[in-house]
């Protein structure tokens, strides 16, 4: 029999929620909250629709390689406080985080077998979780995009109770909001579908008509995006380069987060793509076990199971078809509450059927694991906070970039601000984040429109910093076979050349 439903029951998530708020307050204390080059084109976008009017980031082009979703959400933001990301950020991020842990001890609170001990514990590693709190530290749309996750979960829940219109159109217009925050939120409308098809309760021709009206809800908002895309700059969701590392490898980079999640693994590891893969096969058979039993089969645990499989297949796919950065714990953060219920969750069913020394067996090695974790996530916390309350967050609010040598040369010197002339560099987007001025990204080598229009230049300044090394892009060695080196200046912490054409013989 469930508990009676009072806010008593909650108290506990709210108690995980403030401590999750003043985690991130001390976090960001020092150097407010962390930037990435992602930041900077989300806030540049956010202020330039907030005071113009036009979805464009920090060059005056518009932004395509993201959706409008999260600017959109930092806008208005904006207008409510009177105040910019910078300023509200942390406190915004913090009230996000509590949002997630609170939602998520809300739903625990409401597992087919719900546990007391299993909340606890559960709470407790996501609040001191590392993925979280990377994610929740930084200015990013993940921030927002993980709690539209869970409310698509209650959502779901929602509808497979109710198979009613109503439950369609929430659905809808939660994954459609999603797609407009991240790409990868259409994650969310192959979910629906998913969850639709396999509910087996519910006729097959009043399921089609509702699977014919959730597509077009959920995938109204990015549609429009892309439309927008392909109207200003010709491409769907900006310049894409074929993937150049194979399922197999995806596979191996996907096992090597999880090994990094738990704490049972020593670095480097030895089998991550063997370790993907469990993970993977159990929840699938948690999955498939509740659904053949057709034990509520669509209860909060079995649609965390069945997302953790969606968005797991999905971006292994994509990450195999589309060139983008390593998959890493922040490409798979949305998986973390999914993976810890689907793995965890069907414990609790088994231990209440269980005699009397099977129980303390299952006790006793559920407790061994959770402690397990907490002090491996402990141990991260102290080795990340040495660095964090003397230097910030990692990004261009630490202190080795506001402090930068090369970035105090660039805002006091004159010839870098004389207009005509180009800036090229290899952290462009901090350039104007820290000193105002507009550069532009060295071109990648296998871009050879972009190389061949930097070659155009009669002149131009390369900036140069040790710490954003990329090596997809050209290298200074690699300009000066073809430009004249001219000047250069050089730094504790990069350098700035001034390149001319040579004369002709």
């Amino acid at each position: 029999m469930r508990r009676p439903n009072s806010f008593i029951r909650e108290i506990d998530s709210l108690v995980a929620a403030i401590a999750g708020f003043l985690l991130i307050y001390v976090w960001t204390r020092h150097s407010g909250i962390g930037v990435s080059p992602d930041s900077i084109v989300y806030m540049s976008t956010a202020a330039n629709m907030r005071h113009h009017g036009v979805i464009n980031d920090f060059t005056g082009m518009p932004m395509m390689d993201f959706p409008a979703g999260y600017p959109v959400f930092l806008g208005l933001v904006m207008l409510v406080t009177g105040l910019e990301p910078m300023q509200f950020a942390p406190i915004l991020n913090g009230l996000l985080f509590g949002g997630l842990i609170f939602l998520s001890g809300w739903i625990m609170e409401r597992f087919s077998y719900p546990s007391r001990w299993y909340k606890w514990a559960m709470l407790s590693i996501i609040v001191l979780s590392p993925c979280l709190l990377e994610i929740y530290s930084m200015l990013w749309s993940e921030t927002l995009f993980l709690i539209l996750t869970l409310f698509f979960f209650l959502a779901a829940r929602r509808y497979h109770l109710a198979h009613d219109w109503k439950g369609v159109v929430l659905m809808g217009a939660i994954a459609a909001v999603a797609g407009v925050v991240r790409y990868a939120g259409v994650s969310l409308i192959g979910l629906g579908v998913f969850l639709m098809l396999t509910d087996f309760s519910m006729p097959w021709k009043k399921k089609l008509w509702h699977i014919l009206a959730f597509g077009p809800i959920s995938i109204s908002l990015i549609v429009l995006n892309v439309y927008r895309n392909h109207h200003v700059t010709g491409t769907l969701t900006g310049y894409r380069e074929k993937a150049i590392t194979g399922l197999g490898q995806n596979l191996k980079h996907f096992g090597n987060v999880f090994c990094d999640w738990l704490p049972f693994f020593d670095d480097p590891y030895k089998y991550p793509a063997l370790v993907g893969v469990v993970c993977l096969l159990v929840c699938l058979a948690a999955w498939l076990y509740r659904l053949i039993r057709q034990h509520d089969e669509y209860s909060y645990d079995q649609i965390a199971s069945a997302h953790f499989i969606v968005y797991a297949l999905f971006i292994l796919v994509v990450a195999s078809i589309s060139r983008f950065q390593t998959l890493d714990s922040r490409l798979l953060s949305p998986l973390f509450i999914s993976w810890l219920w689907g793995s965890s969750s069907w414990v609790l069913p088994q231990f209440k059927r269980a005699g009397k020394n099977v129980r303390t067996g299952l006790a006793v090695l559920g407790l061994g694991a959770v402690a397990s974790m907490l002090y491996g996530q402990l141990v991260l916390y102290k080795f990340n906070w040495e660095g964090i309350k003397y230097a910030g967050i990692p990004g261009y609010t630490e202190d080795q970039w506001t402090g930068s040598q090369t970035m105090d040369f660039i805002r006091h010197s004159p010839e870098l601000h004389k207009p005509g002339v180009p800036i090229y560099s290899n952290a462009f987007e901090g350039i104007w984040f820290l000193t105002g001025v507009v550069s532009d990204l060295i071109p990648h080598k296998d871009l050879p429109w972009d190389v061949k229009d930097m070659m155009k230049e009669d002149h131009f300044y390369i900036v140069w910093f040790d710490d954003a090394t990329n090596a997809d892009l050209l290298t200074i060695e690699a300009i000066g076979q073809i430009k004249h080196k001219e000047k250069e200046y050089h730094f504790n912490d990069g350098a700035v050349y001034y390149f001319t054409t040579p004369e002709a013989h």
